[in-house]
């Protein structure tokens, strides 16, 4: 038996003829798959949905919870991978999507000029939800349907910080993080501290999933953490007023670090789970990044491995 749709592709309305016995790619008709470069300890599949197509990464014990890991600006970076990694050790299975950038390199600045002309991420506009969000949202419910209906967890980071959103609103996602939600930014603002506004509670996601989130949060039926360091300019702490503010029931904020915290380059820290990490391997437990992936950790136990037994309801 294979795993995919009967008819029609991939999209939200078509979740319930999926069956699946192993991942195998997903193409839709008229288009090649997708693959990338062989990575050591991961196995790939081509995913499409819509107009989008994709190579996705995976890795981890298929009878562990699955963590679908969107990338930040840095693109698929070996802090990218590194992070995945450490989510693989504490339990989980990752599924990591190579939406952007080059192959096992950092490239922010080539990255974040290519994604502000880039239709399929909305040109970066605040207050509206790219049209990748559905791929990703087609993506979490073949993640959730190829493991056995089990519901899964959402990870964005920086520009993809926000989409955690979206992802929520849908049945198979359980738990989501947005981590540093960064979309839109100012380059004055992070650079010297002026050059507030509105943009700084402003968000890439549409009014309509944020009300869609809100009711999926209020139900009972999902969790959302969002993460950020004190320090950081480039997701300023109004970002998360304004999350607290969207969704009274199902979020919590948490902050790392002191207000004026520099790392070991004198910037102030911004990547929380991968950069932050990367530049301290020998750092104790009370560092921000440490304190950081050990919440993440917890807040996944606590919500996919207490749902392991709940598949998702259609009805």
């Amino acid at each position: 038996m294979t795993c995919g749709p009967a008819e029609g592709g991939a999209g939200p309305g078509n979740r319930e003829n999926y069956r699946c016995d192993s991942i195998p790619d997903v193409i839709l008709p008229g288009m090649n798959g997708t693959r990338g470069p062989v990575l050591e300890g991961f196995a790939q599949f081509s995913f499409a949905s819509g107009e989008f197509h994709h190579c996705v990464y995976y890795a981890g014990d298929r009878a562990d919870p699955a963590i679908l890991l969107m990338p930040e600006i840095a693109g698929f970076s070996p802090g990218l991978l590194m992070f995945a990694e450490r989510v693989v050790r504490a339990g989980f299975q990752v599924y990591v999507p190579w939406l952007f950038g080059p192959f096992g390199r950092r490239a922010p600045a080539t990255n974040a000029i290519k994604l502000c002309i880039s239709r399929e991420f909305a040109n970066l506009r605040a207050g509206v939800s790219a049209p990748v969000t559905a791929w990703l949202r087609s993506l979490a419910a073949f993640i959730s349907h190829c493991n056995g209906g089990d519901r899964i967890g959402a990870i964005g980071m920086c520009l993809t910080g926000a989409f955690a959103i979206p992802l929520i609103i849908d049945p198979e996602v359980a738990a989501a993080v947005a981590a540093q939600p960064s979309v839109p930014l100012s380059p004055l603002f992070a650079l010297f501290g002026v050059g507030r506004g509105a943009w700084m509670q402003a968000l890439n996601v549409s009014e309509s999933d944020i009300v869609a989130a809100r009711r999926r949060l209020a139900s009972g039926d999902a969790q959302l953490l969002a993460v950020r360091c004190r320090a950081d300019r480039i997701c300023p702490h109004e970002k998360l007023v304004r999350l607290q503010k969207e969704f009274p029931a199902g979020f919590e904020a948490r902050e790392y670090g002191a207000p004026g915290a520099r790392n070991r380059l004198g910037d102030r820290p911004h990547a929380t789970f991968t950069k932050e990490y990367r530049l301290e391997p020998e750092a104790s437990d009370d560092h921000l990044s440490r304190q950081a992936f050990a919440d993440l950790v917890s807040f996944f136990d606590a919500n996919l491995r207490r749902r392991s037994t709940a598949h998702v309801d259609r009805h």
